[in-house]
């Protein structure tokens, strides 16, 4: 469903260059869920921008669903591909009802039936009706990312792009949301890239994952064998190591 070889995106020129993304190449088949982990600053959430368009590919290669993907994106791609964005709080118009942004990825597309759709797509979420014509400061935070899930899901695209989908929410809300995507992944067989630095929900949600340093893909490993720990290069199992917490037991004193 998605091919990415050598992807390179580059910043700026001169002293000012900076390579976000160097050489990066992996594949997702159809209906699988793949993650991209690593520290902030590791350019994993710049893959995900230079898919869907919003970061500039210096170089490389993007395929999805077989098709070379051109520059600028042409109408059609936004059917394939949609994103959720990290931040609920940000990614949705303050001055839009949940009505209104549903209805305008229909209303660019030239869909029909709006009314059924923008009912179907709520239900889908887990919200009823009566959040329709509410605004983003009426809702809780989980609830905004519903409608954030709720508008990429829409248009009915096969590849969903999730860009630390949870990190801005509360634990308990993140596991309803993980949850949710987890039914709707097997419910309308999306295949999923989901950008975390927190291993246990990419864990939960991937059978494979990328890790990412500086820029650079490190290590290619699967949900089984971080969860067991298993790892081949030192950056991963320093990842493992530091998702594991921190141990109450008291230092032994110094010998004196």
């Amino acid at each position: 469903m998605l091919d990415i070889q050598n992807l390179k995106v580059v910043y700026g020129t001169g002293r000012l260059r900076v390579e976000a993304v160097k050489n990066v190449s992996f594949h997702v088949e159809a209906g699988a869920s793949y993650g991209l982990v690593g520290e902030s600053g590791s350019g994993k959430s710049t893959v995900l921008r230079a898919i869907c368009g919003l970061a500039p590919i210096s170089g490389g290669h993007v395929r999805v669903d077989g098709k070379e993907v051109k520059t600028p994106r042409e109408k059609s791609f936004y059917r394939t591909v949609q994103m959720v964005f990290q931040d609920p709080y940000a990614s949705l118009h303050p001055r839009h009802t949940v009505d209104r942004t549903l209805s305008e990825p229909l209303a660019i597309h030239g869909e029909k039936d709006a009314e059924a759709r923008i009912l179907q797509a709520l239900k889908e979420v887990g919200l009823g009706p009566s959040f329709r014509f509410r605004y983003p400061h009426q809702l809780s935070g989980g609830q905004r990312q519903r409608v954030a899930i709720a508008r990429a899901l829409i248009l009915r695209p096969k590849v969903l792009l999730l860009d630390e989908p949870t990190s801005a929410l509360d634990a308990s809300v993140q596991a309803e949301i993980l949850n949710l995507l987890d039914d709707l992944r097997r419910e309308l067989g999306l295949t999923y890239i989901l950008v975390s630095h927190d291993l246990a929900v990419v864990a939960h949600l991937c059978e494979r994952l990328l890790v990412m340093q500086h820029g650079e893909a490190v290590e290619e490993t699967t949900s089984v064998a971080l969860r067991s720990g298993q790892a081949s290069n030192s950056y991963t199992q320093s990842l493992i190591q530091a998702s594991q917490g921190f141990s109450r037991e008291a230092p032994a004193p110094l010998a004196i």
